[in-house]
């Protein structure tokens, strides 16, 4: 490696504490190693102690520190870019960030668990590097432990960038201490994810479709020595293409989604034992993913013969940046770990043309199938190759593509109203290259009119289009179209999706609080999300990136513009459990990498969010990077305040048959670690989206919510905060006026509550399911699509905490979750009673209910639902003075009232009412031992309640102020003061 400056000396870069210590300085010379902020153009590896390696061909960031992108063990690449040239000084030109990171994964995921009050994850983190005589080379030792072993196991990732290559080689190994348990079945190797662009792989595996754990490549019912690596690619914006591949050898297993991929094997680290995982990480300058294939030929030392050739258009001229599509038989075993998938003619590779219209590739052994295609044109006829033993049967192909063609489509509903609509694109000449075409559009505003338009090859389409498909309407599809080369089609077939029901006329409006946009991981323009939520039928638009909220304000300007409800989010991401954050503060995102900081421990990013006035939800609870799985391990993890959060999220994959399913496992731990306990943590649901053209889109699960008056954004997080809201991926519940989900209903014991609903699935309805402490208690089976009239006696049987909620099924599968009703008899309960409940029994108590006309309740706190048994009553306790909020804009009314809290609003409405509140001297109330632990703002009415008898002590010596209230001391409170 030609260096101007020769550094023989092995620089430390340990991570003590948080800081970085340097053995000495380092020089930046040609082919060397920059420390500090990276030189790559839009890279995140912007902290001085960040280190960037590079040769003549690319560089690579290392997260040293800066975080890494997930919040998970540092030492992972932050950037990767091509070296574009030299300035006229010599130094690189350093090309575009074209990933948003490279990492080895210990198991699905980095995250760890502290060890003995260590966070593993920054803390014991030690990076290292040197400069050789012909690469260079960087070092992290890294610790990987989970509960239930004696010791962590060491995890050393050793990158190697030699001079004049597009690789770096990447070795790690994974070594458990003699006498130390098993690490068990553990899924270890190489990941990628993407910047908003396009991923393939691994071959077999195909499309994009987010799964964990199917089988490929080296497992022996598969056997294909191709299907060991994962690729994203696409265009920067030096308007050249470019491809970046991580490949692991003998891998086996893959896990992934449209905005990043994993490549693993599945090994057994035994004690003294270690496994080591060879990957690369190849960059190429064309989005050609050809050169991976000459890679595995060349490391694998296989037979392999060249092809090569011409692409031309129908005028026969060379047709430049054309991609050459390679196809094979190949197969998977799905996640079952036990069917066995074969795929017929899957996309393998593909090369683009150069400028005379040329191309060439190696391939090893095997029988394929190969085309040409290219942007706004109709792809080639396939021919087919066959190499045996290094010889190809031909060695030349020559392509001739047809001028393609123009679709623009319309949809309307049952009265010819023009509507948005996501629109599927099926086509017997689909291309596999996401730069060349998609298979979803949206419809886009357009004088008025909202029209689809876009390219496509000639041949047969058809058009599938939808808008609130599965909860309001069905999706329509016109098929047999057919296309002809130079054609501007215009759907001369009907679509139309008529509206079956319209919940908004009942107050119900619907949000999917999980989405993504173009930062980090995430695929999909803030302008395209914007589009395609109208196209799903959203009341609201939302973008909750990954730690940024760069994005927010362009979302919010668009929403006002449209005069729609907006909803500014963040997924605050630390490694050990993702975090929702709804209507977050993003004023400082020029300036600040993030408003919440994800090093914190949970207890600290709930109140960071809540200081914002911003619900807080639990993402995914029991994913690999869910805060619920992981807590365990999680310094602070079972801290008081970790509880503090607002709601619980469901997601699309929810399988309330299998008790495993991470959805079934989060609402397991609603209904019995909260609910049960009458802690009222209500659902959320998210599609977690990041490619909005994916199956995974926006809307997929969504919530309802009940709003009385104006949809806005505070109206919307009233409701889901007051848990007037259910999750849903299909079936709509109407519930009748006089009961709601999320209240508590005072109900004598041995009596009922009735729960009236409507319930329809345009999708057929087949059961409702009744819960009750975490159980079915009762099942009912239908049929119908029409609207079912359910009835359920909500019997009070006197259990603690007694709640039900409602679950649907359609017939695709698809869950509709309530949140619960809880039911009680307050003047016997020793349950806490809360600062709503309270409220609301004065307001009862005062006459003043009586006399209320019907009308529109006003929002005096943002976090008080109009709807709710009890807003009038805390509208009528604020303007009387007799409360105050638990913040200027919150009123916490779930909240459990202490002993003293009661008091003083007793005495606030005594005094409203103009009752002599005079007695309030004396000295009896301080014997009691604890009267020293009474704030100061309810000690005067401390005073007077004990003087009338209205309060006495729990016991001769204990007054208890800060103790918790029951709904039984509230009623015999209330009495006494009367």
């Amino acid at each position: 490696m030609n260096m101007k400056f020769r550094v023989g000396l092995m620089l430390s870069l340990g991570l003590l504490g948080g800081m970085l210590l340097f053995a000495s300085p380092v020089f930046a010379a040609e082919g060397s190693i920059v420390k500090g902020s990276t030189p790559i153009d839009q890279g995140m590896a912007n902290s001085k102690e960040d280190i960037t390696i590079y040769n003549s061909k690319i560089a690579a960031s290392f997260a040293v520190g800066s975080s890494n992108y997930w919040n998970m063990t540092k030492g992972s690449i932050l950037d990767v870019a091509k070296i574009e040239g030299k300035n006229s000084d010599g130094t690189p030109i350093f090309g575009t960030d074209l990933v948003n990171d490279v990492e080895f994964l210990n198991n699905y995921w980095t995250a760890t668990d502290a060890y003995k009050g260590t966070d593993l994850l920054e803390d014991d983190v030690k990076i290292t590097y040197k400069e050789n005589d012909t690469n260079i080379e960087v070092v992290a030792k890294t610790r990987y432990y989970k509960e239930g072993h004696d010791a962590p196991m060491s995890v050393t990732i050793r990158y190697v960038l030699e001079d004049g290559k597009d690789y770096i080689k990447m070795t790690t190994t994974m070594s458990n201490p003699a006498g130390n348990q098993a690490y068990a079945d553990m899924n270890a190797g190489y990941s990628i994810s993407t910047l908003a662009a396009n991923m393939y792989g691994p071959f077999g595996w195909y499309p994009d479709t987010k799964v964990t754990g199917v089988r490929v490549g080296n497992d022996p019912r598969v056997n294909e020595p191709m299907a060991n690596f994962v690729a994203t690619y696409g265009q920067e914006s030096y308007n050249q293409t470019y491809c970046v591949s991580v490949s692991l050898t003998d891998a086996d297993t893959y896990k992934g989604s449209s905005g990043y991929k994993d490549i693993y094997k599945r090994v057994t680290v035994a004690g003294g034992q270690t496994i080591t995982f060879d990957g690369e990480m190849l960059v190429s300058d064309t989005a050609s993913t050809t050169p991976i294939i000459e890679r595995n030929i060349e490391n694998m030392k296989l037979k392999a013969d060249t092809i090569s050739g011409k692409v031309v258009n129908n005028a026969g001229k060379p047709v430049e940046n054309a991609y050459v599509l390679i196809y094979k038989n190949g197969a998977y075993v799905a996640n079952d770990d036990t069917t066995v998938v074969k795929v017929d003619s899957a996309p393998l590779a593909w090369v683009m043309t150069d400028a005379k219209g040329e191309y060439s590739f190696k391939l090893p052994d095997g029988t394929y199938e190969i085309h040409g295609e290219a942007a706004g044109l109709t792809p080639s006829v396939s021919q087919r190759v066959t190499i045996t033993d290094g010889k190809a049967d031909k060695n030349s192909l020559a392509f001739a593509l047809q001028a393609g063609a123009h679709a623009t489509l319309t949809v309307k509903d049952q009265i010819g109203k023009n509507i948005p609509a996501r629109i599927e694109v099926l086509s017997d000449a689909a291309t596999d290259i996401k730069l060349l075409g998609r298979t979803v559009y949206f419809t886009n505003l357009v004088n008025g009119q909202y029209v689809a338009d876009f390219d496509v090859p000639a041949g047969t389409f058809s058009f599938t289009a939808s808008y609130g498909a599965d909860y309001e309407s069905k999706r329509v599809t016109i098929s047999d179209v057919k296309i002809a080369s130079g054609e501007k089609y215009v759907n001369n077939k009907d679509l139309v999706i008529p509206e079956l029901v319209n919940p908004r006329l009942n107050n119900w409006y619907n949000m999917d609080n999980h989405q993504h946009s173009s930062l980090g991981d995430g695929a999909t323009p803030i302008d395209q999300l914007f589009i395609a939520q109208i196209a799903a039928k959203l009341d609201l638009n939302l973008v909750s990136d990954h730690d940024s909220v760069k994005n927010a304000e362009a979302l919010v300007e668009m929403a006002k513009a449209a005069g729609r409800p907006v909803l500014p989010a963040l997924e605050v991401t630390p490694g050990w459990g993702h975090w929702g954050v709804l209507n977050v503060d993003y004023s400082n995102a020029k300036v600040e990498a993030t408003p919440v900081n994800p090093s914190g421990t949970p207890g600290e990013i709930i109140g960071e969010g809540h200081a914002m006035d911003a619900v807080v939800v639990v993402h995914h609870p029991y994913t690999d990077y869910g805060f619920f799985l992981n807590r365990d391990g999680v310094i602070g993890g079972h801290d008081a305040n970790s509880d503090n959060f607002d709601l619980l999220e469901l997601q699309s994959t929810m399988d309330l048959a299998d008790a495993s399913n991470m959805d079934a496992r989060a609402l397991s731990a609603a209904m019995n670690m909260y609910w049960n306990q009458g802690n009222k943590k209500f659902l959320s649901a998210g599609s977690d989206q990041h490619d909005v053209t994916s199956g995974l889109y926006p809307g997929i699960i969504r919530m309802y919510a009940h709003i009385e008056g104006e949809l806005t954004t505070d109206s919307y997080l009233a409701a889901l905060t007051s848990g007037h809201a259910y999750a849903t991926m299909g079936p709509l519940f109407t519930p009748a006026e006089d009961v709601m989900f999320g209240e508590t209903y005072d109900v004598a014991k041995g009596a009922a509550k009735t729960f009236h609903a409507n319930v329809q699935a345009v999708n057929n309805l087949k059961r409702i399911d009744v819960y009750s402490m975490g159980k079915v208690v009762a099942s009912f089976d239908y049929n119908t699509t029409e609207p079912v009239a359910f009835t359920y006696e909500m019997k009070n049987d006197g259990t603690k905490n007694l709640w039900y909620n409602f679950v649907a099924l359609d017939e695709k599968g698809h869950y509709a979750v309530s949140n619960p009703i809880w039911i009680d008899q307050f003047d016997t309960s020793g349950i806490a009673i809360s600062r709503a409940q309270f409220v609301e029994k004065l307001y009862m108590l005062s006459g003043e209910a009586d006399k209320a006309a019907a009308k529109e309740t006003e929002m005096v706190f943002k976090d008080v639902a109009a709807d709710t048994s009890y807003a009038q009553a805390v509208v009528w306790a604020k303007e009387k003075g007799i409360v105050n909020g638990t913040s200027t804009t919150k009123f916490s009314p779930n909240a459990s009232i202490t002993r003293e809290q009661m008091v003083t609003i007793l005495y606030n409405y005594a005094k409203a009412a103009g009752k002599d509140v005079s007695n309030v001297e004396g000295m009896a109330i301080q014997n009691f031992n604890d009267w020293a632990k009474t704030s100061e703002y309810a000690k005067t009415a401390m005073h007077w309640a004990f003087n009338e008898e209205i309060v006495r002590g729990k016991s001769a010596a204990i007054l208890g102020p800060k103790d918790t209230a029951t709904r039984a001391q509230a009623e015999l409170i209330i009495q006494r003061a009367q």
